[in-house]
This record gives structure tokens, C-alpha cells and sequence, in this order.
């Protein structure tokens, strides 16, 4: 008694660790350790050292076992629950299979490529394996353990130009191979835009050494057109990006896939005028790239309407419903998912236009005041689930190349069982602004959250150890 008398004093030293001796306490200390392993250790890289640093300047050493070998173990434990928590949802994932999907695919490097499969619209995980090689058998390999013909479509998949990926979509996903937006239009920045930006760097450059005022008039106006052909570069490429939309930005009309090519038109001949001036070698590679792709391009077009067209086809709907749906409601949803994707300046103003645009004429359709707000509101679900569906680029793969790069950086290399345990949480525990998960767009279902799951399952902290014997600085002598 007198031991444990003893032992309580000596931890209630503090104003606050009288609460860690009551229950409640216990339960808070529990909630604030494994918080801290799961979201600092486990998805943020801290090693286990800084969180033993961290609970010893709270102040909790004398209440719990807060050393790094004793984090550790919990951080293991942790991991190995996580696994377990993906293998009880598994049931349900097979049951609620989605309605059609679009992947998108590409691969990072540490060492060894890491092979990562998304669906770009829900950005669940399909894959992420380390894997000694990229080719198509290797990709085939990975894909063919979550992908199934018969029970799941794949409408089209977003990649990069590399051969494996193409056959990849062409013969493994049965689906159009759609090129990567983000991809050809860093190809100009790339050639072209740096090559204007290194002639208008020269040229201010010079103009500040110019001595002779006709020197300075002749600089000022090569300055002037190179800043009007800077201007028509960056309204190529808007246009650019513009054009590859299901629906006219302009005139919000829907876009057919074979009216795409006269839309780019216009912007690759001034783009190719600019490249005979400041890239004549470099562009021409990026141009001819994009042409040759402009049939992919709008392939995806097409398999977006095929995809709208099929959801369409089983329920039984009236002309003037069906009508209203494609021409008034769909691209009022879109342009609006649009305008809060992009961050670009220049294009989320004309994307907002464009939305407020579509918006008046939705509100002028004599059908809308006919629905009631359940059935509109149950539309405009269907709506935004499929706009989200309309993927131009494997941004989603690129962002999560570059976080496990952060954390590959930060824990000097992973385990298979790390990379494992991050692609679920990634999965079932990373939420956005809504409050969603991947798995939840994915699938339709309310999962259980994984931290509050993992959390009673854990088994109790580890008690703080107390050496006999202090230990004494050892003196270096001759």
C-alpha cells in the first residue's frame, strides 16, 4: 500500500495529473496517444522518437510508457488492426460493386516503381504495389485481382502516352485509352512557354543596358510583341482546355466527339505560329503529339455521352424528362463542379459564366417548375454523380505520387505492410470537404470510421518503467 502510495504522489506533481487518475482521464490519454501515432506516426511520418518527445513535454511520462520502443510496438499493433479493418469491410465492398468506373493509372519511383491504380471520380485505390518492373504483364497482374468484366465497366482510363498503359485499356480493361490532358499541356510549358519566358527575361535585360534611346525604343517594342505573343500563348491553352468539355462553353449545347478537332483547331495554328518563332525544334514534337491524340481526346467525349445515355436507359423516363435532363439540368451541374475544381483564375471565371449561364436557362425551362423538390433534388444527384464522372487527367495519381513521396523521404523507405495500411487509409479514412471518403463515392455506403474502430480493439498503454539506478554521464579519460 505504502508502494503505491508512494507511486501516486510522486506522478500527481503537476496541476493536471489528478485527472489522469480517474477513468475518464484514462479514456482521454488512450484517445490522445493513439490520435497522435495514427495521424502524426502513421500518416504524417513522425518517427517515434519525436512522439516520445512530444508525451514527454505534455508531461505524461509518469503516467504512461511513453519511450520510443514502447510507441513502436502500439504503431505496429495499430497497423496490423488497420489491415484487420479493411479484411471486415471487404464483405461489404463485394456486395455494393459500382455502377462503372473510370481508372486512371501511373506509376512512381523509389527505387522500385510503385504501380497505382485510382478511379479518378470516387479517387478510391484500386492498386498500389511495388513491383520490379512496369510492363503490360507486370500492370496486368496488379489490375486483374480487383477487376472483373462481368460484374464491373470500365468506361475509359487516363494515362500517359507509355505503350503498357495503352494496352493496358485497350486489351485488359476492354475500355478507350484516354491521353492525359495535364500531360500535353505541360508538353508546351515545357518547349514553348519556357522558350518565351527566356526571350522576355533577355530583353528586359537588355533593355536595362541599352545606352542609345533607339536602342531602347527597338528593345521596347521587341518587348511589346513578345509580350502579345505570350498573351495568344496563354489563350491557346486555356482554349485548350476549354474545348475538351461534353458541353460548349459558350453556348452550353451539348459537344458531340466529332465536333472536338474543329473546336482545337484554331488554338493549334496559333500555337504552331508561335512555335516556328520561339521552338521551332522542340514544339513541333508537342504539336504533332496533339494531333495525333485529338481522336483519343474525343473518345472520351463519346464514352462520357455512351455512359450518360446508358444510366439514362434504365428507367423509363418521358421524352420531355429525358429532354430536360440532357439539355437544361446536366450542364448547369457540370459547369457548377467545374468552377469549384478549377483554381486557375481565368478559367474558373469563364467556367462560373458559363454555369450562370446554364443555370438561367434551367430556371426558364417550363419542365422545371413541373417537378416537385424531392424529384428535382433526386435528379440533381444523378446529375453531379455523373458530371464527376467526366475525368480529362490522372491528377488524382499524380497527388498521391507526391505525398508517398513526402513520407518515403521522411521514413527513409516504407514496407509493404506501410504502403499496404496507407492505401486503406487513403481508401476509407481520407475525406473531403463533404465529408467522404473514397470508399463512400465508391461504393454508396456509410462505412464505419477506421479510427474509431481501431481504437477499443487496441490493447491498454503501456505503464511507465522507473530504472533503480540513475544512470551516470561517463568520462572520457587517457
Amino acid at each position: 500500500m505504502q508502494r503505491h502510495i508512494s507511486s501516486r504522489a510522486r506522478r500527481n506533481r503537476y496541476p493536471e495529473s489528478y485527472f489522469w487518475e480517474t477513468a475518464e482521464g484514462e479514456e482521454w490519454l488512450r484517445l490522445l496517444v493513439f490520435g497522435a501515432i495514427y495521424h502524426f506516426g502513421i500518416k504524417g511520418g513522425i518517427g517515434s522518437d519525436s512522439l516520445a518527445n512530444f508525451f514527454q513535454v505534455l508531461r505524461l511520462n509518469e503516467h504512461i510508457g511513453v519511450s520510443a520502443s514502447a510507441l513502436r510496438e502500439l504503431e505496429v499493433q495499430f497497423k496490423a488492426k488497420i489491415i484487420e479493418y479493411e479484411q471486415a469491410q471487404s464483405e461489404i465492398c463485394e456486395q455494393k460493386k459500382p455502377d462503372g468506373i473510370c481508372v486512371g493509372t501511373d506509376e512512381t519511383f523509389f527505387g522500385l516503381p510503385i504501380l497505382v491504380a485510382i478511379e479518378l471520380a470516387s479517387g478510391f485505390i484500386f492498386s498500389e504495389v511495388v513491383c520490379e518492373n512496369r510492363t503490360y504483364e507486370t500492370w496486368w497482374k496488379q489490375v486483374s485481382s480487383w477487376f472483373d468484366k462481368e460484374k464491373c465497366n470500365c468506361h475509359f482510363m487516363v494515362s500517359d502516352g507509355a505503350k503498357a498503359l495503352i494496352k493496358l485499356a485497350l486489351s485488359g480493361l476492354d475500355c478507350p485509352h484516354v491521353p492525359d490532358l495535364f500531360h500535353l499541356l505541360r508538353a508546351f510549358s515545357k518547349s514553348m512557354g519556357a522558350s518565351i519566358a527566356v526571350q522576355r527575361a533577355r530583353l528586359h535585360k537588355q533593355q536595362l543596358s541599352a545606352a542609345s534611346e533607339s536602342a531602347q525604343e527597338l528593345i521596347a517594342s521587341q518587348l511589346l510583341q513578345v509580350d502579345t505573343d505570350h498573351q495568344d500563348y496563354q489563350q491557346s491553352l486555356h482554349g485548350l482546355s476549354q474545348a475538351l468539355h461534353p458541353f460548349h462553353i459558350d453556348t452550353g449545347e451539348s459537344q458531340m466527339d466529332h465536333e472536338l478537332q474543329p473546336h482545337l483547331q484554331p488554338y493549334l495554328s496559333t500555337l504552331e505560329r508561335l512555335s516556328n518563332i520561339y521552338a521551332p525544334t522542340k514544339s513541333q514534337s508537342v504539336l504533332e503529339s496533339w494531333k495525333r491524340q485529338i481522336p483519343a481526346m474525343s473518345g472520351l467525349i463519346h464514352a462520357w455521352w455512351e455512359w450518360v445515355l446508358q444510366s439514362l436507359s434504365t428507367q423509363a423516363l418521358e421524352p420531355e424528362t429525358r429532354n430536360w435532363l440532357l439539355d437544361s439540368l446536366l450542364p448547369w451541374v457540370y459547369w457548377s463542379q467545374q468552377t469549384e475544381k478549377t483554381r486557375q483564375p481565368q478559367l474558373k471565371q469563364c467556367y462560373a459564366q458559363a454555369a450562370q449561364q446554364a443555370h438561367t436557362r434551367l430556371l426558364a425551362d417550363s419542365f422545371t417548375p413541373s417537378l416537385t423538390k424531392i424529384e428535382q433534388q433526386r435528379w440533381v444527384d444523378w446529375a453531379v454523380w455523373l458530371s464527376a464522372k467526366f475525368q480529362r487527367t490522372s491528377s488524382a495519381v499524380e497527388g498521391r505520387n507526391g505525398y508517398l513521396a513526402r513520407l518515403h523521404h521522411s521514413n527513409r523507405g516504407f514496407s509493404a505492410q506501410t504502403l499496404k495500411v496507407l492505401t486503406i487509409i487513403h481508401n476509407f479514412d481520407v475525406k473531403r470537404d463533404d465529408g467522404s471518403t473514397p470508399a463512400q463515392r465508391l461504393f454508396r455506403h456509410e462505412f464505419s470510421d477506421l479510427f474509431l474502430w481501431v481504437l477499443p480493439r487496441m490493447r491498454p498503454l503501456p505503464t511507465p518503467r522507473r530504472s533503480l539506478k540513475t544512470p551516470k554521464p561517463k568520462k572520457l579519460t587517457l
